[in-house]
């Protein structure tokens, strides 16, 4: 390339640039005119209910209702309206710095085991030191370098990043999930889907016998999806972990469709 096309070059870029940023702009205003406009139906449906209770007196126990519900939701609706949009690049492009970390942790301190979510006061993403070794006791509350007397049950607890999205899906949960494995597997692989807006499709199927719960994921975001302790199987482990208080082991397969496999339960 020579000098004459620099120019050239930096003003098309300038240009990716300023039509990217208004490319952004414009989908968070459409997603926020989405909220309202639903938020300004509500307010009609309610207000319609209000009248409708005022002329049909037979019915107005129920029209009041309709319309108290539908003025609620909408005034809720218009409040709650997003007035920021982090976009799954963006997301990606944290979970890798977070990535980078872990895998330069493993690496400096040579561990070799195979990460497992833990139960305890919080789950942790504990990484032995070797292959095949037990986990360490107790494991309801591990540091972040876990020196027990044994040293072969040795390792590193991480904060797994599922735990707060743990936390948010427990707030949308009107009720518990469950503790069996077939109850609590649909709920999960629905709220990747309908909450976090994680996966485009999320197929779930549960082996009590060997202690399997398999995920088949189409459309996964937030880059990497076989990276340890990515988001989606980070979140699908933990919430196992919570709910069926065993630890759970993943393998994650990145052929058509990406396969999660949660193992739960402690191995002989």
């Amino acid at each position: 390339m020579s000098e004459s096309d620099t120019p050239a070059l930096q003003t098309r870029v300038a240009v990716l640039e300023a039509e990217n940023r208004q490319l952004r702009e414009e989908y968070a205003r459409a997603r926020q005119t989405t909220y309202r406009r639903t938020a300004v139906s509500l307010l009609v449906v309610g207000l319609f209910g209000i009248a409708g209770g005022l002329v049909f007196p037979d019915a107005r126990t129920i029209l009041f209702a309709l319309g108290g519900t539908g003025i609620f939701a909408g005034v809720l609706t218009y409040f709650i309206t997003p007035e920021r949009f982090i976009s799954a690049q963006i997301g990606g492009r944290i979970f890798e710095a977070v990535r980078a970390d872990r895998e330069a942790t493993i690496d400096e301190l040579g561990l070799r085991g195979e990460p497992v979510y833990v139960p305890g006061d919080t789950v942790r993403l504990f990484v032995p030191r070797e292959a095949n070794a037990p986990l360490p006791e107790p494991i309801s509350d591990l540091d972040l370098f876990v020196v027990p007397e044994d040293p072969t049950t040795g390792g590193v607890a991480f904060h797994p990043t599922g735990v707060p999205l743990f936390e948010e899906f427990s707030d949308t949960l009107d009720q518990s999930p469950g503790t069996a494995p077939q109850s609590v597997a649909p709920v999960i692989a629905d709220a990747l889907v309908n909450v976090f807006e994680l996966a485009d499709g999320v197929e779930s199927a549960v082996d009590t016998d060997t202690q399997r719960i398999t995920f088949e994921i189409s459309g996964a975001g937030l880059g990497d999806p076989t990276a340890i302790d990515h988001p989606i199987a980070s979140f699908l482990a933990v919430t196992l972990v919570e709910t069926l208080t065993e630890p759970v082991a993943v393998t994650v397969t990145e052929e058509a469709p990406l396969t999660v496999t949660c193992r739960y339960g402690r191995e002989d």
